[in-house]
C-alpha cells in the first residue's frame, strides 16, 4: 500500500496514531509526538504493517465548533 505525507496511520497490531513523513519503496518514515517524555518521535516502519485511519470531514472539527458558539 502506498501512503501519502501527511496521512494518519497505525500499527496493524494497533497503538498509537502516527503521520506519516514520506515512503521509500516497501518503508513508511513516520513521526508522533510522545506525551510520556513530551518530545517528537520518528521511525521508519515496513508498510506492510500499517493500516490508514480515516477521519470524517466534520470529526476532525467537532471541537473547534463548540468553542465559537
Amino acid at each position: 500500500m502506498d501512503f501519502k505525507p501527511g496521512e494518519v496511520v497505525q500499527l496493524k497490531s494497533g497503538g498509537r496514531s502516527m503521520t506519516v513523513v514520506r515512503q521509500t519503496k516497501d518503508q513508511v518514515e513516520l513521526t508522533w509526538y510522545a506525551d510520556s517524555d513530551d518530545a517528537i518521535r520518528t521511525a521508519i516502519v515496513p508498510a506492510a504493517c500499517l493500516s490508514l485511519i480515516e477521519f470524517d470531514d466534520d470529526e476532525e472539527f467537532d471541537d473547534e465548533d463548540e468553542d465559537e458558539d
